[in-house]
């Protein structure tokens, strides 16, 4: 069993809830695909416990923005607001942030696994087409020209992608199956391709608030949505002056 996990954005309440939840369940593998930081008043202890506890993991497009603020292009007023404000946390002229940022500048936005006993799965932070920035909506219907090609693109038979922040599948031949609810499970299909969005830890935009994980078997995909401290990771945003106030508000309604 292997859980992946997504948009982290740094949430230390969900994050900690997420994986104790993995912890509880036995599974050992745990894979991160990407944003890390962003947004959230937790960066360091995000980015800290992701890297000791990850077996691997993927450069988002919000961690690539703390690298380079020319990654910040299309970025809106609050995501860049947020881009400043970690930067300045995580301070790269301080000696004990200096592994960290070595960390970070390390990972790719695109991976292929090979877990023991499955077929080996291509891993992206946004689409096969661009890694690290394309957003695959959950709107699209199965025919788009954008679903299409990135079907196209593929490396491999299944893809587990996050960045939109919406759990769920596209299966070729279908619109995107959203996947609603606690335990929601999807069964693979033996013949077709698929887009898997693990859905985000630390930033829900589905309009559910509790934190989205994936569990994935070789044969079905199962997300968990938890309740985690959703106001303590808000006021830790709000006591937070130079962070905007809406992305503390927006974590309790999860959008």
């Amino acid at each position: 069993m292997i859980a992946f996990i997504s948009d982290l954005h740094s949430n230390w309440e969900a994050l900690e809830t997420a994986l104790a939840d993995i912890e509880s369940l036995g599974v050992e593998t745990v894979v991160c695909l990407g944003d890390v930081v962003g947004y959230g008043a937790s960066p360091k202890i995000v980015a800290d416990t992701t890297r000791e506890r990850c077996a691997a993991v993927l450069l988002g497009n919000h961690d690539a923005a703390l690298l380079d603020d020319a990654n910040t292009r299309g970025f809106n007023p609050r995501a860049r607001k947020a881009v400043e404000w970690t930067r300045k946390a995580l301070d790269p002229e301080k000696e004990e942030n200096w592994a960290l940022w070595d960390w970070l500048g390390g990972l790719v936005p695109e991976m292929e696994l090979e877990p023991e006993g499955m077929e080996t799965v291509q891993l992206v932070h946004a689409s096969p087409c661009d890694p690290l920035g394309e957003y695959l909506m959950p709107g699209f219907p199965g025919d788009h020209p954008k679903v299409q090609a990135n079907f196209d693109a593929m490396s491999r038979r299944l893809v587990f992608f996050g960045h939109t922040h919406h759990p769920g599948v596209f299966e070729e031949g279908r619109d995107f199956w959203r996947a609603q609810g606690n335990d929601a499970r999807y069964l693979i299909q033996p013949d077709k391709k698929c887009f898997i969005n693990v859905g985000s830890v630390g930033q829900p935009r589905d309009h559910d608030p509790r934190l989205a994980y994936a569990l994935f078997d070789g044969e079905e995909v199962r997300w968990r949505r938890l309740e985690y401290d959703v106001t303590g990771a808000s006021n830790r945003i709000l006591r937070e002056p130079e962070l905007p106030e809406a992305l503390g508000t927006r974590l309790l309604v999860g959008r």
